[in-house]
């Protein structure tokens, strides 16, 4: 049975809880907010199903195919104006759910309800699918959606599914086979933060705000792609927006102060990646889209199968897009193939966050918006002026 000695070895997948077959597996959260399994012994029939099916025992070579012309990179922009608004970067996940849906086929993803609660879905309409447009930046629930996705292949559909790379590992590691209609999307992960961290953070500021919080985007892009800030919606129907670096929660997540253990030494940040094709922002695009528009936002499209570089030329219906080279990638987002580092002061920022709370634990250990000094902050906004 799966038994967790080391937290780093466990990304919260939910392959091993899919699997059994007698559903004697649940997912709890642990002291610092994060999931993880547990077998309930004596209801386990020793069928070892859970291990076989777990990611992180599973040899990478089994998760990632090698091919000798791949990968493929791409910069890549919606073509329709409306729809790249809606989204964080270019769109081309958007462009790719369109495709499959318009076959007959189904698209997986996570959506973000309330606040805080993000969760996979299975939608075969595009209304259905909206909703997983945008960025999330907690992990999402995975739920029942592994063994959705068997059945659906089973029925001869064509399934894209999307997450991160240690949810599109898990899939694969649940399937214990490829399939010919499994079409799989990551998302460059910067590592999932602790929901407990996150849901303190937020009782501690509506406590000094007096107010509710009713809406959370964390990449609202009204001041511009370029220009990342987080929108809160409070229940008066007051808002509030700040840059993403100066910004409390963010500022603390992109020091790497609460990551998941498994984040700071993770196996599927590398090439070749787990998925089809993965996505990113391309923050140093210096192509054609900038005429077109460069603030509304430009993805990096990186193509690992056949299967991805069918449904790139099929996108082009949606999507326009541009041949770039893997160091320009690479430059442009180091997480491509670099796992996000761990900050030395994490069980530090915890001691303090269990004793006092966020706030207390940020004063500490965040310095708000001081990851970016203003002389970097000035030749950035300068470049972004010059772009345009």
């Amino acid at each position: 049975m799966i038994n967790i000695t080391d937290k780093r070895n466990c990304t919260g997948c939910g392959a091993c809880v899919n699997i059994c077959p007698r559903n004697v597996i649940t997912i709890v959260e642990d002291g610092d907010g994060f999931v993880y399994p547990k077998v309930d012994a004596e209801g386990c029939i020793e069928c070892h199903l859970c291990e076989k099916s777990c990611p992180m025992l599973k040899d990478m070579s089994e998760i990632c195919k090698k091919h000798a012309e791949f990968p493929q990179f791409y910069a890549g922009q919606l073509k329709n104006r409306d729809d790249l608004l809606e989204v964080s970067s270019g769109g081309a996940f958007w462009a790719f759910a369109q495709i499959i849906i318009e076959a007959g086929g189904v698209v997986y993803g996570a959506v973000q309800e309330d606040v805080d609660h993000i969760y996979h879905v299975r939608a075969d309409n595009l209304d259905g699918i909206k909703n997983t447009r945008r960025s999330k930046y907690f992990q999402s629930e995975t739920g029942a959606t592994y063994r959705q996705t068997k059945e659906d292949l089973k029925k001869g559909l064509t399934v894209l599914y999307s997450g991160t790379g240690c949810q599109i590992a898990g899939l694969k590691g649940y399937l214990g086979k490829e399939y010919e209609h499994l079409i799989t999307c990551d998302v460059v992960c910067h590592g999932v933060p602790s929901r407990k961290v996150w849901q303190a953070y937020r009782r501690e500021k509506e406590e000094r705000e007096g107010k509710k919080i009713s809406e959370l985007v964390f990449r609202d892009k009204s001041a511009g792609w370029s220009h990342n800030q987080y929108k809160i919606t409070y229940q008066d129907g007051s808002i509030e927006k700040e840059a993403s670096t100066r910004q409390l929660f963010h500022a603390g997540y992109l020091k790497g102060l609460f990551y998941r253990p498994s984040c700071g030494c993770c196996r599927f940040a590398s090439l070749p990646r787990a998925a089809d094709v993965t996505l990113a922002d391309y923050w140093r695009y210096e192509g054609r889209f900038h005429q077109q528009g460069f603030d509304l936002g430009v993805s990096l499209i990186t193509v690992n199968s056949e299967k991805g570089s069918k449904l790139l030329r099929l996108s082009s219906k949606y999507l326009e897009y541009d041949t770039i080279e893997r160091t320009l990638a690479l430059k442009s987002c180091k997480h491509l193939d670099e796992h996000p580092s761990e900050n030395p002061d994490r069980p530090n920022f915890f001691k303090v966050f269990s004793e006092a709370g966020y706030y207390a634990a940020a004063r500490e250990y965040i310095k708000a918006g001081n990851d970016i000094s203003l002389i970097k902050r000035i030749v950035r906004k300068f470049r972004i002026l010059v772009r345009l």
